[in-house]
């Protein structure tokens, strides 16, 4: 007994017949009818009866349509769960993303992505811009969506930038105002999101937006590579932080920290952008998931008001 006995032997009850089986399925009705007789002299029975008005089951046929398609269904589900398997992992993209895309941009395209490519798997993992480069030459990662890392080699890398993030100076909710005192600025002490394999010392990330306003450098300054803690420390200490506009009034910290802007400005804006490994976007949906998230950049003040 085979699966296809049992499938032509389920399509001629089905379909009332050996002719009308053989349209259906386009086979010769000869071949049909070789492949149920071999059923029936494997097993030594007939399973049915062949008259000028049609086809009739027996008994021993009736109990078999009902094994048979059983099994026909199991078979089928069988093939479309390993088929599934294969496509979510030929459409599985694994995504770095940074603070400012992590909060909208990147899940989003990732859902509109699912949604469009149903065995499809997006995996993001959240970190900050220099791990996640390394990560994506080491092969860990597909795409990076993230602002640009400070002295970045871009050799054998592939970067688009898509929109620049306005950074704000973050202070505990409750603080005795929004002016910026130069010299309350360099005396309080400041916490810069970096880099867990950064060498650099962390008044580093702050040298460049310091010099552009004349400000004097802050004395204590310390790394997280976490946001959640960094919003922790902001909020319930005289702690500043530059975060990304975004982020305040995300619920993760709306009400526990104020934004601070200079004369009605950003502190600072840096670029975020697209990064690949190579010239090209590679295989399994990676392509189609950078396309989507320029897309959805070009757009995402209106996207995400």
């Amino acid at each position: 007994m085979t699966l296809q006995q049992l499938r032509d032997f389920v399509a001629v009850i089905e379909h009332g017949g050996f002719r009308a089986a053989s349209r259906a399925l386009r086979v010769s009705q000869a071949a049909l009818t070789k492949s149920v007789s071999k059923l029936e002299v494997a097993h030594g029975v007939e399973l049915m009866l062949r008259m000028q008005s049609g086809i009739a089951l027996t008994e021993p046929g009736r109990q078999l349509l009902s094994y048979a398609r059983a099994i026909l269904r199991d078979v089928d589900d069988a093939m479309a769960m390993l088929d599934a398997k294969r496509l979510a992992e030929r459409m599985t993209v694994v995504v770095g993303a940074s603070i400012d895309p992590a909060l909208t941009l990147v899940p989003r395209v990732s859902e509109d992505f699912k949604r469009r490519n149903q065995h499809a798997n997006v995996h993001i993992q959240y970190g900050a811009p220099g791990d996640l480069v390394d990560m994506l030459r080491e092969g860990r990662l597909n795409v990076v969506v993230s602002e640009l890392p400070s002295g970045l080699n871009t050799g054998n890398l592939c970067v688009e930038p898509i929109y620049k993030e306005a950074l704000f100076i973050a202070s505990r909710s409750g603080a005795a105002d929004d002016v910026v005192d130069a010299g309350a600025l360099a005396e309080r002490p400041w916490l810069v999101l970096g880099e867990t394999n950064s060498a650099k010392h962390p008044q580093d990330a702050l040298r460049e937006v310091f010099a552009r306003w004349g400000w004097r450098l802050p004395k204590t300054v310390y790394s997280s590579s976490s946001l959640i803690a960094a919003i922790d420390e902001v909020s319930s200490t005289d702690t500043f932080c530059l975060l990304p506009e975004r982020i305040f009034s995300h619920p993760i910290a709306a009400r526990r920290i104020r934004k601070t802007s200079v004369a009605g400005q950003p502190v600072a804006e840096r670029e975020v952008a697209i990064i690949t490994k190579g010239s090209r976007h590679g295989q399994g949906g990676v392509a189609e998931f950078v396309s989507m998230t320029k897309s959805l950049a070009r757009i995402r003040d209106v996207a995400f008001a």
